[in-house]
């Protein structure tokens, strides 16, 4: 690989694959989007115009399995690979798999899924880029959060302390490094409507009378932070 190279987690739909869409139109850079189900990234990259075809490269995983993580950190840790940046978009919410649940009715599985997915993987790919970024003394890395962090919605809970544990992530991380030449920020959305929130979300809504954002729009922003970004502007809404 000779272009720069940046890496989306959890791109074959929603806000991920918006914004390598938006990556596509506005750099030269290759962009390798990662997501559970080949045949799903597959229709990522057949959605997009044909001329982009070739720059954006494709990758299977779960986020959820840790031997799945440990072969994307093998790609990402590849001395030939030109590593510019990375936005994380995994974040599995169980409010749209099993329904709101409240806190004393959360199952173990549940428990551990969502926290293994959301913080512990998210946490060994956050470690491996930093380390990647402070060596070659260059790099940016976004996470996606949410504004569920500091809402407290009932029966989101779990989903909502998860979001919470990349603020510490985030402002440890700046401290840390930003001297080294990375760059890092932690952007919160609201409500958005994509392919595997939109009934859930527009209802959401219209009872508390609230907006929806569409996903295009808020991976506008995202890119937006991505390419000139304030460095002191750690945590911010999108």
């Amino acid at each position: 690989m000779g272009r720069a190279v940046i890496v989306i987690t959890g791109a074959s739909e929603g806000i991920g694959y918006e914004c390598a869409k938006a990556l596509l139109e506005r750099t030269d850079a290759l962009v390798l989007v990662t997501g559970r189900r080949a045949e799903k990234l597959q229709r990522a990259r057949e959605a997009l115009p044909a001329q982009q075809w070739e720059r954006l490269r494709t990758h299977v995983c779960d986020q959820g399995d840790p031997r799945a993580v440990a072969e994307l950190l093998a790609v990402l840790t590849a001395p030939e690979v030109p590593l510019e940046g990375a936005i994380l978009t995994v974040g599995v919410n169980p409010l749209y798999s099993e329904g709101p649940r409240r806190l004393h009715a959360l199952d173990p599985a549940t428990i551990d899924a969502t926290i293994r997915t959301n913080c512990t993987h998210t946490l060994r790919i956050t470690s491996a880029l930093l380390d990647r970024f402070r060596r070659q003394r260059a790099g940016v890395l976004i996470w996606i959060g949410s504004r569920a962090a500091r809402v407290g919605m009932p029966g989101a809970a779990l989903y909502g302390a998860t979001k919470a544990f990349l603020s510490g992530l985030a402002v440890a991380a700046h401290r840390e490094y930003a001297g080294r030449g990375v760059r890092v920020h932690l952007l919160h959305p609201g409500i958005v409507r994509t392919p595997r929130t939109t009934a859930m979300a527009d209802d959401f809504a219209a009872k508390h009378s609230l907006a929806v954002a569409e996903a295009a729009d808020v991976a506008r922003h995202v890119v937006d932070v991505f390419l000139a970004g304030d460095a002191t502007a750690v945590e911010m809404d999108v």
